[in-house]
């Protein structure tokens, strides 16, 4: 009788269930239809990564605002306040929801968010390992002293190449960095709406979760239709000139006038150092300035000819890319 009353009250309980969650999921869809593809005017700065802005709902203050001052400093502004942006994916899980803009944030999968390469290491040649044997099996001092010396050089030439592998490697790293950098300012950021527990179900709604955002997001669509852009980037200031040694500018191009150079983009070359450059193409304007963890300047230049407008990037002085845009 007992197990029987025990039977039918999981029967129902397991009724109870299956009928609610066809509810919330047809709710949730709803949700998502409405939201997604909105467009929407942030009342915030966003933080350019899939992290986005917490909101924990479990708490007197939901934002904790030393945590979003850390990933706007850490990942750089994707979208900047008073921004109409696009609703690109609204979720409801089990304890949250997801409104996504732009895109989410940089850095969800098949983002490629690694910044470090590594240089290859030299083994030792086969003279290298060689000369070490006999040293080993040689008891003649003068023969041993030669032989040292013999592996000594061959053990510099080893290093030296790995220096260079290494100065190289830190370089593409730095360059490496760049690219992530630009593309989380280009990414999109997200809003996670956080409960402790599960979405309350009084929350599952369109004008409950805008309330919710209140503060940080603007729902009127004639406020999106006509949002202030970004302010514009401060100009850039002209590269300073350097001084080149007589015997090069015939290389390079002697000035000409005040601008300098031959205005000859044809010759640019990866590996050419940025005075060179100056007296191929004449004076560029600094566009960006930025030193790495490793202590590596970048700086990247814009030259203008009169065929084109050349953009240069230089890691340490050293050009390690550039691209050519006719006039």
């Amino acid at each position: 009788m007992v197990g029987a009353m025990l039977r039918s009250k999981t029967v129902g309980l397991m009724l109870v269930l299956a009928c609610g969650a066809p509810g919330f999921a047809q709710v949730d869809a709803g949700l998502e239809s409405y939201f997604t593809g909105r467009q929407v005017v942030m009342k915030i700065d966003m933080p350019g990564t899939q992290k986005g802005v917490d909101l924990k709902f479990n708490k007197p203050v939901p934002m904790d605002w030393n945590e979003y001052s850390s990933r706007i400093k850490t990942s750089g502004i994707s979208i900047h306040k008073g921004e109409a942006v696009r609703v690109t994916k609204f979720v409801v899980k089990n304890d949250m929801i997801e409104l996504q803009l732009a895109g989410g944030g940089f850095g969800t999968a098949g983002d490629d968010t690694n910044t470090t390469i590594s240089a290859p290491t030299i083994p030792k040649s086969q003279y290298e390992k060689d000369v070490e044997k006999q040293i080993s099996n040689t008891t003649d001092a003068k023969r041993k002293r030669d032989l040292q010396q013999d592996l000594d050089r061959e053990r510099s030439r080893r290093e030296r190449m790995d220096a260079a592998n290494q100065t190289q490697a830190n370089i593409a790293s730095q360059y490496k960095a760049q690219q992530v950098a630009a593309k989380r300012l280009t990414g999109g950021s997200r809003f996670n709406l956080r409960w402790q527990g599960s979405v309350p179900s009084d929350t599952r709604n369109p004008e409950a979760v805008m309330q919710l955002l209140a503060e940080y997001v603007d729902f009127d669509p004639n406020h999106a239709g006509s949002a202030p852009q970004p302010s514009p980037m401060p100009a850039p200031v002209y590269a300073p000139q350097p001084q080149m040694p007589q015997q090069q500018q015939s290389q390079y191009g002697a000035p000409a006038g005040g601008s300098g150079g031959s205005g000859d983009a044809s010759q640019l070359k990866r590996g050419m150092r940025i005075d060179e450059v100056a007296y191929l193409i004449g004076r560029g304007r600094m566009m960006s300035q930025s030193m790495s963890n490793e202590g590596l300047k970048t700086q990247t230049v814009e030259y203008t000819t009169p065929d084109s407008v050349v953009t240069v990037t230089y890691v340490e002085g050293v050009v390690v890319r550039y691209s050519m845009n006719s006039r």
